[in-house]
């Protein structure tokens, strides 16, 4: 016996059919004067706000603060929680905790701390670039700021 035969078919090939002998399938097709070639596809695109990418983080909050510190990338990252500078101690827009658990900006920057000029942007291990907002380090060591 070949396909195409449902089992109930293939059981009963050579014995009463249960089949009424007018089951049929059909196929119907739509009107070609509403074809999907005819559809009015235009859209209305509205930029979207630049939110920075990075790459996936290779340390998680926890992983940060049980180390204490990061070596990564020529820098040194150490963390200062926003408890010790709540609220309006730093001026910046957007002020907010990301799910990341880090202090960001409105365009989702966390906020770090170092000596190189405010404004300045740096890639930074946990999954998000950062940008100097506070001073506090020297050098190649930055501060993250943490919930």
């Amino acid at each position: 016996m070949l396909a195409p035969f449902s089992l109930p078919q293939a059981a009963y090939a050579e014995g009463p059919s249960v089949f009424a002998a007018n089951d049929l399938q059909m196929l119907a097709a739509a009107d070609a004067e509403n074809s999907v070639t005819d559809l009015d596809l235009s859209l209305d695109v509205e930029e979207a706000p630049k939110v920075p990418v990075a790459p996936a983080a290779e340390y998680t909050l926890e992983q940060f603060m049980f180390t204490g510190s990061v070596n990564w990338g020529g820098y040194r990252f150490t963390y200062y929680s926003q408890q010790v500078l709540p609220g309006g101690g730093l001026a910046i827009s957007g002020r907010h905790v990301n799910a990341g658990g880090y202090v960001s900006d409105g365009d989702g920057f966390i906020v770090l701390a170092g000596s190189a000029p405010k404004g300045t942007v740096f890639e930074t291990p946990f999954g998000y670039p950062g940008k100097i907002y506070d001073r506090g380090t020297v050098g190649n060591h930055l501060d993250v700021y943490i919930r």
